[in-house]
């Protein structure tokens, strides 16, 4: 496995945190996830639940250890930083000075370990005008743009369906993980990182922010509703039966207008150039969508794009992608064994490395402060005398 002998000490709690880690222990790290004693990780309760589990729990935990410590207690963040000396990274999604208060932020991990890497996500970061604010996924959709540019011009912003923010941030730790490690392999260094929720999403404006600047101004990107609003006749339509997705730049533009058998439309003054079809956008829209409609299926109708490689595919809901061929292929739909729900189905990791394939059964999410007792005997040495008082004084949970 890629990451077999590195020691994670996970603080993360929800999900941007425990997608990060979670993804890691897909890759072999032992993953120790410190839960906050005497009732654990918060999603735990988070829907859909049984007994003292929860679905939303079980997908971003599998594969970890859980270890039980109550925080709020000086004994509890001694032994928390004596196990975080002893790890190759840290990571932790706590809101603004709770570690500092602590004495488990970066400065004073450092001075303990020089080779420790640790990795953070915040709502805003260490720094900056909203640095003192906590916030969640959907402040991240909105602070960074992208709410704007989603729904129909004449409507509300709308958020996405699934914590985009959340998950980028994720994604994006993730990465910046595996490079810190190689860093530290070159140089022998640790270092600190940081991730937001805004910033990954404020970073995927494609031309928003550069085409503003460009434009001095003069342009600005709105919400276009079922219209991409700069590359049209990129868009969603309304199929035979179900919802269809183009994305036609300029060099598919013409292929359509002869899949279409239309090919006059090519050089038609209303859409013969990019700005001509974004000026007509509604009407192209329209004869695009009643020619879908002659064909007897989705099926059909991408079978015959397929054929004139115009790039489409159906609009899909999370139940059809689930059972769709390419994600279960791909290992990105997966059946695991849970403790309280028995067998379920959870996503699977979004990237392939050829020195490493995926797990032929993944080890369950942990139930609360399973691996307490055990990770206090491997990392600490102690007894079973001085791990029962310290469940009897409620520092720990086992």
């Amino acid at each position: 496995m890629l990451l077999e002998n590195v020691r994670v000490l996970d603080f993360t709690q929800y999900l941007s945190g425990p997608s990060a880690t979670r993804m890691l222990a897909e890759l072999g790290a032992d993953v120790i996830k410190v839960e906050y004693g005497p009732t654990g990780d918060p999603s735990r309760s988070l829907p859909f639940t049984s007994d003292e589990g929860s679905s939303y729990y079980t997908q971003q935990n599998r594969g970890k250890r859980s270890l039980c410590i109550d925080l709020s207690k000086d004994e509890g963040c001694a032994l928390a930083r004596d196990i975080a000396l002893r790890c190759d990274l840290v990571v932790e999604n706590f809101g603004p000075g709770v570690l500092e208060r602590r004495s488990l932020d970066w400065e004073n991990l450092r001075l303990g370990n020089p080779k420790l890497i640790m990795a953070s996500i915040s709502a805003f970061g260490k720094t900056g005008p909203l640095s003192h604010l906590q916030g969640f996924d959907l402040m991240g959709q909105a602070l960074s743009g992208m709410m704007h540019l989603t729904g129909e011009p004449d409507g509300a912003p709308q958020f996405t369906g699934s914590p985009i923010s959340d998950c980028a941030a994720g994604l994006t730790l993730f990465g910046a993980i595996g490079h810190a490690l190689f860093h530290r392999e070159r140089t022998g260094e640790g270092q600190y990182i940081e991730v937001t929720l805004v910033d990954p999403l404020f970073s995927m404006h494609s031309i928003a922010v550069q085409g503003h600047s460009a434009t001095r101004g003069e342009w600005a990107q709105e919400r276009s509703g079922r219209q991409f609003s700069i590359v049209v006749p990129s868009g969603t339509y309304q199929g035979p039966d179900g919802w269809v997705v183009l994305q036609v730049l300029e060099p598919q533009w013409e292929r359509l207008c002869e899949a279409m058998d239309q090919k006059a439309l090519a050089t038609d003054a209303r859409f013969g150039s990019p700005e001509a079809r974004v000026e007509n956008a509604q009407e192209l829209l329209r004869l695009v969508e009643v020619w879908m409609q002659e064909f007897d299926s989705n099926a059909e109708l991408l079978s015959y794009l397929e054929g004139w490689r115009i790039p489409a595919a159906p609009v899909l809901s999370p139940q059809e992608a689930m059972v769709h061929p390419h994600f279960t292929e791909r290992g990105m739909v997966r059946t695991v064994q849970d403790p309280h729900f028995g067998e379920i189905t959870v996503t699977g990791l979004p990237a392939r490395f050829s020195a490493s394939d995926p797990p032929d059964r993944e080890p369950p999410a942990p139930t609360l402060g399973e691996h307490t007792r055990e990770i206090l005997e491997e990392l600490l040495d102690l007894s079973q005398d001085q791990i029962e008082l310290l469940q009897e004084e409620g520092v720990v949970v086992s």
